[in-house]
């Protein structure tokens, strides 16, 4: 069976992204196609890269690794729509919000100084910016 991956956002292309997917799913069932959706979002790559400082239950996959790895190969479909590219202020208000929801990850080093706060800074790098489409992409910008 064929299968289509489908990335959830957030922010404002959340909507988008929420309001078309009943379209795919409907065009995909009809055609024997099996539909995965796979998170992307700030908050969910937050999460992903700290899993040392989740409780087990709070711990989720890494699905831009894993969609990177995925954009590699032949039977790749991924449908990717926008996404935000994580600011410094938005990736503090996210981790802020992870926080409050009881979610132990650290915060935003701005100025790190020790190893662990240069560890930490060094994987909040990987997510902020334009993160998600170079992995998806490997690197360029080509559609």
């Amino acid at each position: 069976m064929s299968k289509i991956i489908y990335t959830i956002t957030d922010e404002a292309p959340y909507l988008a992204t929420h309001s078309f997917l009943p379209i795919v799913e409907a065009y995909t069932a009809q055609a024997g196609i099996k539909l995965e959706t796979k998170d992307i979002s700030l908050a969910g790559r937050i999460l992903a890269i700290f899993p040392d400082f989740l409780t087990e239950d709070q711990k989720v996959s890494d699905d831009l690794a894993y969609l990177g790895d995925l954009a590699k190969k032949p039977e790749a479909n991924i449908i990717k729509l926008p996404n935000i590219s994580a600011s410094v202020p938005q990736l503090k208000m996210a981790i802020k919000e992870l926080q409050d929801d009881g979610y132990a990850i650290p915060s935003f080093p701005d100025n790190a100084q020790t190893d662990e706060e240069k560890d930490v800074l060094a994987r909040y790098n990987k997510i902020k910016g334009s993160a998600v489409n170079p992995v998806l992409r490997e690197g360029n910008s080509d559609r």
